[in-house]
């Protein structure tokens, strides 16, 4: 199936979990925040949000600095 993350195409495995497709992507999930159609997931439930065919998903670095 295929995801969008930030307007980008992503090949992902259908029954992919949220916290499956951010490592696969080898990222840490510290500092980060990701919303599904513009809602934001909370790190809690990544495991549990299952990824479906064209979903798409907007990820957020947080950046520290002034």
């Amino acid at each position: 199936m295929t995801i969008f993350l930030n307007d980008k195409p992503h090949d992902a495995a259908a029954g992919t979990s949220l916290a499956a497709f951010v490592e696969s992507l080898g990222l840490q999930p510290q500092g980060i925040a990701v919303a599904i159609n513009y809602e934001v997931i909370p790190k809690e439930q990544w495991a549990d949000t299952m990824l479906a065919d064209r979903m798409e998903l907007m990820l957020i670095h947080a950046v520290s600095g002034g």
